[in-house]
């Protein structure tokens, strides 16, 4: 059961991605009307970041699937330190930090 939750995870990291690109697609459209710097744009490095994440889910999958034994560098806390959980932490932070830079005054909102 638990080799269908490894195949299955990339739709997380996946969703991640697509909420990313709907996000800097929404936050262009609020930033060309209320005419803020194009800050959306890091929207794009951040999905840039969590696709490192993404290939590295696949490639540890693919090997896992595989068990070739030449490859278990790829199995090491190391590797998977360096090459998934850093650059999906940068990811989502640039898209934390952006989204609250475009997106705050909805909290800020009151009924007068």
């Amino acid at each position: 059961m638990s080799g269908v939750f490894t195949v299955l995870s990339p739709l997380g990291t996946i969703a991640i991605i697509f909420l990313f690109f709907i996000l800097a697609r929404l936050s262009e459209k609020l930033g060309a009307v209320t005419r803020m710097p194009p800050y959306y744009r890091w929207f794009w490095v951040g999905m840039g970041f969590v696709g490192v994440a993404l290939v590295s889910q696949f490639l540890r999958i693919g090997t896992s699937l595989a068990e070739q034994t030449s490859y278990r560098w790829l199995h090491t806390p190391l590797f998977y330190l360096v090459t998934y959980h850093l650059p999906m932490a940068i990811g989502v932070t640039i898209g934390l930090v952006v989204t609250w830079r475009y997106w705050s005054w909805l909290l800020t909102e009151r009924d007068g």
